[in-house]
């Protein structure tokens, strides 16, 4: 028997693997998130450390609801997600910068950055996030 409702939405792999990529970076600043919060009582400065895991908190969520937008083919998501993963790329060669150089956490900002820029500008996910 077949039913003659809708299909699913076909999605490209691009759009897919940039959701999964703002997920991941999400659950990334959930962990940092509660990291900072659990320094904060051994800390010099706690309000400060309980002001930066609320910001990073803040900024999961917001990332989360990006990535789900993205999954969904919403066309916001695509401006968003670029805005988002040009300010980590900017953030990961900040992390190049100086003395205190940290090449890993450099290279775990840049990579999915600039996958995820690469997708996001390539024109299946342009087309698939469009207006209709």
């Amino acid at each position: 028997m077949s039913t003659s409702g809708p299909s699913a939405p076909v999605r490209p792999v691009g759009l897919l693997v940039v959701a999964v990529v703002e997920g991941l970076e999400a659950l990334g600043l959930l962990v940092l998130a509660v990291l900072g919060a659990a320094a904060g009582p051994g800390s010099a400065y706690p309000q400060t450390a309980y002001g930066v895991a609320g910001t990073l908190l803040l900024a999961a969520a917001l990332l989360a609801l990006v990535a789900v937008g993205t999954y969904r083919a919403r066309p916001w998501s695509r401006t968003s997600g670029l805005v988002w993963q040009v300010v980590q790329l900017l953030v990961g060669l900040y992390a190049l910068q100086g003395d205190g150089a940290q090449p890993g956490l450099a290279f775990i900002a840049i990579v999915p950055a600039a996958l995820a820029i690469v997708l996001l500008l390539s024109r299946s996910v342009r087309e698939a996030t469009n207006r209709r």
